[in-house]
């Protein structure tokens, strides 16, 4: 099963902000709870997660502009052990 890697909501005056750098790439094993991307907004820069535990494929790449709530990525959780 795929978990949806999205960009969450960091802020009500946020809607947007830079996917500034993966700190795990395509085919790397997370675990959940682990940081996966830093998100760079007008107000903060903060590390996002891992929302399961799988196999990281990721469908943006670093330095993309981004929305709040967009896919950025998936965790196939089949592949967590």
């Amino acid at each position: 099963m795929k978990q949806e890697v999205t960009v969450p909501e960091v802020g009500e005056s946020v809607s947007s902000g830079v996917l500034a750098a993966w700190l795990k790439q395509s085919g790397d094993k997370v675990t959940e709870g682990e940081d996966l991307f830093e998100l760079e907004t007008d107000k903060a820069t903060l590390n996002v997660p891992a929302p399961a535990s799988g196999v990281l494929e990721t469908t943006v790449e670093a330095d993309a502009e981004v929305e709040v709530g967009q896919s950025v990525g998936s965790i196939d959780t089949s592949a967590a052990g």
